[in-house]
């Protein structure tokens, strides 16, 4: 039956959690392995979640299933960064199924087994159903193919029978799932008193005065900041200088670069190649496709496309060695073919035409050829002019065969012997065409051998750059001198990494360093510890862990800087507050203080959050809202200065008989960020704590 064929292929999208086979050996190994936590078993927590603790075993359980499930999906196990992604997701199915549950039980939401068997063969079939059984060419589900489809599962490939009952399983999560969401979604209501404070929100302006004076313009020379006022500064408010867990590290990095010895290995090595291919008693193809380290070594060129090597070379030639792309590579020319057909190669300018217009855009085309003779480059022209989607790459075409074009064209470029601009108007059904022969037509086709060796490091080499490595970490930890002391000493040049994020995969000049940042996040860490040589992909490494920053309250020396401004910013306050003391109108204020002008600004809105000369000032606009027409208010502080108000007009919107599309509006924003605020809300009663960097 076509539809259980469909399934087959689509069964992969059922599958949400699946059964992995490997989690047995995977979760044996790593209880009875040398790295067994079972004599800690806090060393074995990737988390806690609403007071529950992860352990190892139920993560890697989850994490096991969606890789299974990618598996089967894409028909390839999942790349590093795509088991990052299968980690995350993992770790979310575990939020929801421990935090949501809590929620649905609250609620006292339920799925019966009436309502899993109504979303697979009843009267509302799940989506995913619905796509798998609809028939392709009609469009019509039949709910018959689902049972019967059941009936036979029994017969099906196992992956197939775990797909269905990995995706049977996950029904009445999902349910319970969308209820919830529904339900948000219902108790999301807007009344008509906010459908019409939104319109006026909207809808008014105000039309301002105001005397700003920043807070760069008073000398920060006039005031003194003691230590002790920087201390409770920070105390009153730590809640703004709160820090996540970092680490900064120096380290030495040891590319793995190939050494002299390994070029001279592979130069012999490519000179023995090309000695055979010297010999021609070979298959060219054969001896490439088992010598050569890169792609299509043996395939068929136009003449505009031969390596530069082989231009203007006879069959048989086979070029020098050289140096190229990080390898070592020689060309031959093993073949001279003729194709069966001609091809050729150009580019053009298309202008289309319609009956009513025929005669004007001849006129353009005729110019444009004009621009053309007198020397205009082809490309930059096409670019300019051409209506066809080639123009962006300079209206080329690339090559084509004979009977692949439309014929006036066709019969316009293969006429031609030789490349260049064709001197007149070509018509066709699409519109005029200009046309530069690139290539003229031909039958032949070049053959070409190209055996690339990557030059990579030896084992010899690998095991020197990695004794230098080691040789560098003994005597850094021996050195009574600091690591970058030592380094610069010895001649090394030491990177840094500032606040290195518990979760980074790569240090800002190497990549992939996940291995990296798991040693310095480790517990056993300390203050200017200095690690083993770790091995990475391309090369080797050596850490030095150069500070230590905990979860909490920033440290003065730290933010120093930024609570002396904030203070010194509100001593500037005080200190213009006290000088225009008295005030009753802006000029007042300009006549008292230096320091400040008078601005104005009409049309204000509600949702603007900043004015014109002052800059990001929500709290000045809401307070300018809130004010009664000639109103002055008092010196306000906003990030960048003080700043006095004046109203001079409010403009208030014309009322409506009704206000429904601004309720509608609002009600629509609401809901749409509701079920995201219930996450957020949900995941911070929650109080995760996520330990999964310190293991992956």
């Amino acid at each position: 039956m076509a539809i259980i064929s469909t399934l087959r292929d689509k069964g992969g999208k059922f599958l949400i959690v699946v059964i992995g086979f490997s989690i047995a050996a995977f979760v044996l190994g790593d209880i009875l392995g040398p790295n067994s936590s079972l004599g800690n078993p806090n060393q074995n927590i990737v988390g806690e979640i609403n007071g529950e603790d992860i352990d190892m075993i139920q993560f890697n359980a989850i994490f096991e299933q969606l890789s299974y499930n990618f598996s089967l999906n894409n028909g390839r196990s999942p790349n590093n960064q795509e088991l990052s992604g299968i980690r995350d997701q993992a770790w979310e199915k575990l939020i929801n199924d421990i935090s949501y549950v809590e929620q649905y039980n609250t609620l006292g939401l339920s799925v019966s087994d009436r309502e899993s068997v109504d979303m697979v063969q009843g009267d509302n079939i799940h989506p995913m159903i619905l796509e798998a059984f609809t028939d392709p060419n009609s469009g019509a589900f039949n709910v018959d193919n689902v049972i019967g489809y059941l009936q036979n599962l029994s017969n099906q490939p196992v992956n197939q029978q775990q797909a269905w009952f990995s995706f049977e399983s996950n029904l009445k999560p999902m349910r319970l799932r969308n209820k919830y969401d529904n339900l948000l979604n219902l108790t999301t209501n807007v009344n008509s008193l906010q459908s019409k404070s939104e319109y006026f929100k909207l809808s008014n302006t105000v039309n301002l005065s105001y005397y700003f004076v920043p807070f760069y313009k008073i000398p920060d020379s006039l005031f003194d900041v003691s230590d002790n006022e920087m201390k409770r500064f920070l105390n009153k408010k730590k809640d703004e200088y709160q820090q996540e867990e970092s680490r900064s590290i120096d380290y030495l990095y040891f590319p793995l670069e190939p050494s002299q010895d390994d070029s001279i290995f592979y130069i012999n090595e490519i000179r023995d190649i090309i000695s055979s291919l010297e010999t021609g008693q070979i298959n060219d193809s054969t001896f490439a496709l088992l010598n050569s380290d890169g792609f299509n070594p043996y395939m068929s060129f136009n003449i505009d496309e031969l390596p530069a090597e082989l231009d203007g070379k006879q069959k048989g030639y086979i070029s020098d060695y050289q140096f190229k792309d990080g390898g070592i590579v020689v060309y031959k020319l093993s073949d001279v073919a003729e194709d069966k057909v001609f091809k050729a190669r150009a580019k053009h300018i298309l202008l289309r035409f319609t009956e009513d217009d025929k005669s004007s855009v001849r006129s353009e085309a005729n110019r444009i050829l004009s621009l053309l003779r007198n020397g205009s480059d082809f490309d930059e022209t096409a670019r300019t002019y051409s209506q066809d989607g080639s123009a962006s790459a300079g209206g080329d075409l690339g090559w084509f065969s004979e009977g692949n074009m439309v014929k006036p064209f066709e019969d316009a470029v293969f006429s031609r012997s030789r490349s260049g601009l064709i001197p007149r108007i070509v018509e066709s059904d699409f519109g005029f065409h200009i046309i530069y022969v690139t290539q003229p037509k031909t039958k032949k086709s070049y053959v070409v051998t190209t055996v690339l060796k990557e030059i990579i490091p030896s084992d010899n080499t690998r095991n020197n750059i990695y004794r230098n490595a080691e040789m560098f970490k003994i005597d850094a930890k021996s050195s009574s001198a600091s690591f970058k002391d030592f380094a610069s000493e010895n001649g090394y040049e030491i990177l840094t990494e500032i606040e290195l994020d518990k979760n980074s995969s790569n240090l800002s000049e190497v990549e992939n360093t996940r291995s990296v940042v798991l040693w310095s996040y480790d517990d056993a860490r300390y203050n200017k510890d200095i690690s083993d040589v770790i091995e990475l992909d391309n090369g080797y490494i050596v850490t030095h862990l150069s500070e230590i920053k905990e979860e909490g309250t920033k440290k003065i020396s730290d933010v120093e800087n930024s609570i002396r401004k904030s203070i010194i910013d509100d001593k500037k306050y005080d200190y213009i507050s006290e000088k225009v003391k008295g005030y009753s109108t802006l000029e007042d204020l300009k006549l008292s203080s230096d320091y400040g002008e008078i601005f104005e600004m009409s049309d204000l809105d509600f949702n603007t959050n900043s004015i014109q000369n002052v800059g990001f000032a929500p709290e000045a606009i809401g307070v300018a809202f809130s004010m009664q027409e000639n109103e002055l208010t008092m010196p306000i502080k906003i990030d960048d200065g003080v700043i006095i108000l004046k109203l001079n007009e409010k403009n208030i919107a014309d009322s409506l008989s009704s206000y429904s599309d601004y309720g509608i509006s609002l009600l629509q924003a609401n809901r749409f960020t509701s079920s995201l605020k219930i996450d957020q809300a949900i995941k911070k009663f929650s109080n995760i704590e996520d330990f999964r960097y310190k293991f992956f």
